[in-house]
């Protein structure tokens, strides 16, 4: 599976010494394209434009698990993976996950009047977590009041991540049905294979689903610093006293 990078689209309007094709110059009308040269340019591959590939959308929140095998000076140096690091009592406890988006495109080739076109067949889209982690320092005896805050604080910073996938996977599903249409087959020219034209097309929905996905992620680590604010840790702080 591959992640893709996007690729921006700049239009070129030329204007060639401000003449019309219908214009004269020099008592020289300048001829119109004439069909022969329109069949030559043709795109072969145009008769396979109106397939559609089908869109295969999987997303998961992934399976919760617990883990105390680490004191606080471990969690301090594992909270550097987290999305946000936590301060002051709450390097206690600690929630990690990795949050991951895949796309592969796959395609179908097939030959017409001696060049190869690839074809779009269905595209394999995986948006959400793997290996949600609630830490509790084996420093804090399970049962006390503190383990049973540290768990709290830590199951909200798991509730914001799946509270937010919630919220925004119909609108990254909607982005990437809304980007099959522009999924067409392409004919394979120059030196590359199928494989490069396959890996490009790929490349390309990539980059143009990429800002929905990239605003996806700043929100989840906003709505974990809204939770890991100093007034927050000092409120909670004050529930065992």
């Amino acid at each position: 599976m591959k992640n893709l990078v996007l690729t921006s689209i700049i239009c070129i309007f030329s204007i060639i010494n401000g003449i019309k094709a219908s214009e004269t110059v020099d008592n020289v009308v300048m001829p119109e394209e004439n069909d022969s040269l329109k069949q030559e340019i043709k795109d072969p591959c145009e008769r396979f434009y109106g397939i559609k590939p089908q869109l295969n959308f999987r997303s998961s929140y992934g399976e919760l698990t617990y883990n105390h095998d680490y004191d606080q000076e471990n969690l301090n140096i594992l909270s550097e993976q987290g999305i946000t690091k936590e301060e002051g009592m709450f390097t206690a406890g600690l929630s990690l996950l990795d949050v991951d988006w895949s796309v592969l495109l796959n395609t179908i080739i097939r030959e017409v009047d001696g060049h190869t076109c690839v074809i779009p067949a269905n595209l394999d889209v995986f948006v959400g977590y793997r290996n949600p982690v609630i830490y509790i320092s084996s420093d804090i005896e399970e049962g006390t009041c503190e383990y049973k805050l540290i768990k709290r604080h830590e199951q909200q910073h798991q509730q914001i991540n799946v509270s937010v996938l919630e919220h925004y996977l119909p609108t990254i599903k909607k982005a990437f049905e809304d980007e099959l249409s522009s999924l067409k087959a392409r004919v394979v020219d120059g030196e590359k294979t199928s494989d490069d034209i396959t890996d490009e097309m790929n490349s390309d929905y990539v980059f143009a689903v990429r800002p929905i996905v990239n605003r996806f992620q700043i929100t989840l680590q906003l709505e974990h610093k809204h939770l890991d604010t100093r007034e927050n840790y000092e409120f909670e702080s004050n529930l065992c006293k």
